[in-house]
């Protein structure tokens, strides 16, 4: 319905009063309509402006559904670069878990298949098999545990050579350690051809003999044996040309 001002009610007062004929008199019909004053009409409007935003306020509050604070959902983040993951093995034999397990290893040092294998021993029979291949090009070191493997390729953890080279005709070492429980490691080189004897030598005189087989040796221990192989001094190779001695530094 519109809404009607002061002057169009009186004018439809006037006009209903003519028409109707109307024994009253218009002024006293007209003057008994109460004039709204302006403040009373502002001060109203005003009430009624506030009731209508504190009735909206309330039923947003009592509708809405309760929210709680979600906690922040992290980005998937792209994975970290670094090796594939481990090779599994279906081979029956130790040589051919080696192979299997240093696939990925192979891979990384640019390299497709195992060097020749130089020894295969038991430092602790039944429990833990070392497996060692060596070329020119260097050396890979195979653990066989119970349930756990770990295959090194041209390295070297316990000396300051990381990654030593074996040239034939030369006296050579790589030192690593197992890494794993039992502990356990080994010393491994290549010497000159006709040396029959090669001896490890430890601070405070000790010395130990290595393993020879042609222009390679090994020496392999566990428990505190394997710990002392981080304090090698030098390696020293005994032939009918005479003695070849190679100090071992230790970072």
């Amino acid at each position: 319905m519109t809404e009607l001002d002061d002057e169009r009610l009186a004018e439809l007062v006037r006009g209903a009063h003519r028409d109707t004929h109307l024994a009253v008199p218009l002024a006293r019909i007209i003057g008994a309509r109460p004039r709204p004053r302006p403040l009373t009409v502002l001060a109203l409007a005003v009430a009624v402006l506030v009731g209508v935003v504190l009735l909206g306020v309330g039923f947003l509050l009592v509708a809405a559904p309760p929210s709680y604070d979600e906690p922040a959902v992290p980005l998937p983040s792209a994975s970290a670069p670094g090796k594939p993951p481990r090779p599994s093995s279906s081979a029956t034999t130790a040589q051919g878990r080696c192979a299997d397990y240093a696939a990925g290893e192979l891979a990384t040092a640019g390299l497709t298949t195992l060097p020749p294998l130089r020894f295969e021993v038991e430092p602790l029979p039944g429990r833990l098999r070392l497996l060692m291949y060596a070329d020119d090009r260097g050396s890979a070191a195979c653990w066989l545990g119970g349930e756990q493997h770990v295959v090194e390729v041209g390295g070297s953890n316990l000396t300051t050579a990381m990654r030593p080279a074996h040239p034939p005709g030369r006296l050579s070492n790589a030192s690593s350690a197992w890494g794993l429980d039992p502990p356990a490691a080994f010393t491994f080189g290549r010497v000159p051809a006709g040396v029959t004897r090669v001896e490890v030598h430890f601070p405070g005189g000790v010395t130990r003999e290595a393993q020879v087989d042609g222009e390679w040796y090994l020496l392999a221990a566990t428990g505190q044996q394997a710990h002392e192989f981080s304090e090698i001094t030098k390696i020293v190779a005994i032939g009918p040309g005479g003695r070849a001695e190679l100090p071992v530094e230790h970072g």
